[in-house]
Protein backbone atom coordinates (compact mmCIF):
# COMPACT_ATOMS: atom_id res chain seq x y z
CA UNK A 1 0.00 0.00 0.00
CA UNK A 2 1.52 3.35 -1.00
CA UNK A 3 2.29 5.67 1.85
CA UNK A 4 1.37 9.37 1.74
CA UNK A 5 4.25 11.72 2.41
CA UNK A 6 4.04 13.69 5.64
CA UNK A 7 3.84 16.95 3.70
CA UNK A 8 0.77 15.67 1.81
CA UNK A 9 -0.94 14.62 5.02
CA UNK A 10 -0.17 18.02 6.54
CA UNK A 11 -1.54 19.80 3.47
CA UNK A 12 -4.74 17.75 3.52
CA UNK A 13 -5.27 18.41 7.22
CA UNK A 14 -4.55 22.11 6.73
CA UNK A 15 -7.02 22.27 3.82
CA UNK A 16 -9.70 20.53 5.88
CA UNK A 17 -9.16 22.88 8.80
CA UNK A 18 -9.19 25.94 6.51
CA UNK A 19 -12.41 24.74 4.87
CA UNK A 20 -14.00 24.15 8.27
CA UNK A 21 -12.95 27.57 9.54
CA UNK A 22 -14.29 29.21 6.37
CA UNK A 23 -17.62 27.39 6.63
CA UNK A 24 -17.92 28.21 10.32
CA UNK A 25 -17.14 31.89 9.62
CA UNK A 26 -19.84 31.99 6.95
CA UNK A 27 -22.42 30.39 9.24
CA UNK A 28 -21.51 32.64 12.17
CA UNK A 29 -21.75 35.85 10.12
CA UNK A 30 -25.10 34.84 8.63
CA UNK A 31 -26.55 33.81 11.98
CA UNK A 32 -25.16 36.97 13.61
CA UNK A 33 -27.14 39.02 11.08
CA UNK A 34 -30.29 37.00 11.83
CA UNK A 35 -29.75 37.65 15.54
CA UNK A 36 -29.33 41.38 14.84
CA UNK A 37 -32.63 41.42 12.94
CA UNK A 38 -34.31 39.49 15.74
CA UNK A 39 -32.97 41.96 18.33
CA UNK A 40 -34.28 44.86 16.22
CA UNK A 41 -37.66 43.08 16.10
CA UNK A 42 -37.65 42.76 19.90
CA UNK A 43 -36.78 46.44 20.34
CA UNK A 44 -39.44 47.55 17.87
CA UNK A 45 -42.14 45.38 19.45
CA UNK A 46 -41.24 46.71 22.89
CA UNK A 47 -41.51 50.31 21.60
CA UNK A 48 -44.84 49.60 19.89
CA UNK A 49 -46.29 48.08 23.06
CA UNK A 50 -45.20 51.15 25.03
CA UNK A 51 -46.68 53.46 22.37
CA UNK A 52 -49.97 51.58 22.39
CA UNK A 53 -50.31 51.79 26.16
CA UNK A 54 -49.28 55.44 26.31
CA UNK A 55 -51.79 56.50 23.64
CA UNK A 56 -54.51 54.32 25.13
CA UNK A 57 -54.06 55.98 28.52
CA UNK A 58 -54.01 59.41 26.88
CA UNK A 59 -57.34 58.71 25.17
CA UNK A 60 -58.92 57.40 28.35
CA UNK A 61 -57.51 60.31 30.32
CA UNK A 62 -59.04 62.69 27.83
CA UNK A 63 -62.35 60.85 28.08
CA UNK A 64 -62.37 61.58 31.81
CA UNK A 65 -61.97 65.30 31.21
CA UNK A 66 -65.05 67.41 30.69
CA UNK A 67 -65.34 68.92 27.20
CA UNK A 68 -68.18 71.14 26.07
CA UNK A 69 -68.57 69.18 22.82
CA UNK A 70 -67.51 66.00 21.11
CA UNK A 71 -65.75 68.06 18.44
CA UNK A 72 -63.49 69.72 21.01
CA UNK A 73 -62.73 66.37 22.65
CA UNK A 74 -61.89 64.91 19.23
CA UNK A 75 -59.40 67.74 18.56
CA UNK A 76 -57.57 66.81 21.76
CA UNK A 77 -57.74 63.04 21.38
CA UNK A 78 -57.40 62.60 17.60
CA UNK A 79 -53.59 62.18 17.47
CA UNK A 80 -53.58 59.68 20.32
CA UNK A 81 -56.49 57.75 18.82
CA UNK A 82 -54.74 57.46 15.45
CA UNK A 83 -51.42 56.58 17.12
CA UNK A 84 -53.14 53.87 19.18
CA UNK A 85 -54.61 52.30 16.05
CA UNK A 86 -51.26 52.57 14.29
CA UNK A 87 -49.42 50.86 17.17
CA UNK A 88 -52.08 48.13 17.36
CA UNK A 89 -51.74 47.45 13.64
CA UNK A 90 -47.92 47.29 13.85
CA UNK A 91 -48.09 44.88 16.79
CA UNK A 92 -50.62 42.71 14.99
CA UNK A 93 -48.37 42.57 11.91
CA UNK A 94 -45.31 41.63 13.97
CA UNK A 95 -46.91 38.68 15.75
CA UNK A 96 -47.51 35.24 14.30
CA UNK A 97 -51.18 34.33 14.78
CA UNK A 98 -50.34 30.60 14.77
CA UNK A 99 -48.01 30.74 17.80
CA UNK A 100 -49.81 30.13 21.11
CA UNK A 101 -48.04 32.98 22.94
CA UNK A 102 -48.87 35.41 20.15
CA UNK A 103 -52.49 34.26 20.12
CA UNK A 104 -52.84 35.30 23.77
CA UNK A 105 -51.39 38.75 23.08
CA UNK A 106 -53.55 39.23 19.99
CA UNK A 107 -56.68 38.17 21.88
CA UNK A 108 -55.94 40.65 24.68
CA UNK A 109 -55.23 43.33 22.06
CA UNK A 110 -58.66 42.66 20.53
CA UNK A 111 -60.26 43.02 23.96
CA UNK A 112 -58.44 46.32 24.51
CA UNK A 113 -59.57 47.56 21.10
CA UNK A 114 -63.15 46.52 21.81
CA UNK A 115 -63.08 48.43 25.09
CA UNK A 116 -61.26 51.30 23.40
CA UNK A 117 -63.80 51.56 20.59
CA UNK A 118 -66.81 51.08 22.84
CA UNK A 119 -69.28 53.92 22.99
CA UNK A 120 -69.96 53.13 26.63
CA UNK A 121 -68.33 54.98 29.50
CA UNK A 122 -64.73 54.06 30.17
CA UNK A 123 -64.21 51.10 32.51
CA UNK A 124 -60.82 52.02 33.97
CA UNK A 125 -60.59 48.93 36.15
CA UNK A 126 -61.11 46.63 33.15
CA UNK A 127 -58.70 48.70 31.06
CA UNK A 128 -56.02 48.43 33.75
CA UNK A 129 -56.53 44.66 33.97
CA UNK A 130 -56.29 44.28 30.18
CA UNK A 131 -53.16 46.43 30.04
CA UNK A 132 -51.48 44.34 32.73
CA UNK A 133 -52.41 41.13 30.89
CA UNK A 134 -51.20 42.58 27.61
CA UNK A 135 -47.83 43.56 29.07
CA UNK A 136 -47.27 40.27 30.87
CA UNK A 137 -48.25 38.21 27.80
CA UNK A 138 -46.01 40.37 25.62
CA UNK A 139 -43.12 39.88 28.03
CA UNK A 140 -43.37 36.13 27.50
CA UNK A 141 -42.86 36.63 23.76
CA UNK A 142 -40.05 39.12 24.30
CA UNK A 143 -38.29 36.74 26.70
CA UNK A 144 -38.61 33.81 24.27
CA UNK A 145 -37.12 35.89 21.49
CA UNK A 146 -34.35 37.18 23.74
CA UNK A 147 -33.42 33.61 24.68
CA UNK A 148 -33.24 32.76 21.00
CA UNK A 149 -30.98 35.75 20.35
CA UNK A 150 -28.78 34.92 23.33
CA UNK A 151 -28.29 31.23 22.48
CA UNK A 152 -28.12 31.75 18.72
CA UNK A 153 -30.15 30.34 15.91
CA UNK A 154 -30.47 26.56 15.59
CA UNK A 155 -28.20 26.44 12.53
CA UNK A 156 -25.51 28.28 14.49
CA UNK A 157 -25.79 25.92 17.46
CA UNK A 158 -25.58 22.86 15.20
CA UNK A 159 -22.64 24.34 13.26
CA UNK A 160 -20.84 25.15 16.50
CA UNK A 161 -21.34 21.59 17.78
CA UNK A 162 -20.19 20.07 14.48
CA UNK A 163 -17.16 22.38 14.42
CA UNK A 164 -16.20 21.33 17.93
CA UNK A 165 -16.59 17.65 17.11
CA UNK A 166 -14.64 17.96 13.87
CA UNK A 167 -11.92 20.04 15.52
CA UNK A 168 -11.54 17.54 18.34
CA UNK A 169 -11.56 14.67 15.85
CA UNK A 170 -8.88 16.35 13.75
CA UNK A 171 -6.81 17.00 16.86
CA UNK A 172 -7.21 13.38 17.93
CA UNK A 173 -6.23 12.08 14.48
CA UNK A 174 -3.24 14.45 14.39
CA UNK A 175 -2.07 13.34 17.83
CA UNK A 176 -2.63 9.66 16.95
CA UNK A 177 -0.78 10.07 13.65
CA UNK A 178 2.11 11.86 15.35
CA UNK A 179 2.30 9.16 18.06
CA UNK A 180 2.23 6.46 15.38
CA UNK A 181 5.05 8.20 13.48
CA UNK A 182 7.14 8.45 16.65
CA UNK A 183 6.57 4.81 17.63
CA UNK A 184 7.55 3.35 14.23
Amino acid sequence: MPRLPDAAVGSIVAALIAGLVSLLGLIISKEQKVSEFRQAWIDALRAEIADLIAHLNAVYGTAAAQFPSVAEAWKVVKEDYLAFNNAAARIRLRLNPSEPTSVLVLKTLEEIEALFNSSQAADYKRLDELQRNFVSESQVILKQEWRRVRSGERVYRVARTVAIIVSLSCAFVLVAYTAWQICR
